[in-house]
């Protein structure tokens, strides 16, 4: 996984050990959450360092 730019959902969902529907479901629910980036109608991102700063957050919570 990135230490910074972007990735697709399939690599954050695999980098977080969860699945693409968690993903989404989490974005919707947790207001912390990093929300992802449309790019394209169907093509989206995750900040790679939104990502790692909210798992890191979680886990020294």
């Amino acid at each position: 996984y990135p230490q910074d730019g972007h990735a697709r959902p399939k690599a954050t969902a695999d980098f977080l050990k969860v699945t693409t529907v968690t993903l989404w479901r989490w974005e919707k629910t947790k207001p912390d959450f990093p929300k992802s980036t449309r790019l394209s109608e169907r093509v989206s991102v995750y900040d790679a360092a939104e990502i790692r700063a909210w798992l890191a957050a979680k886990k020294n919570s």
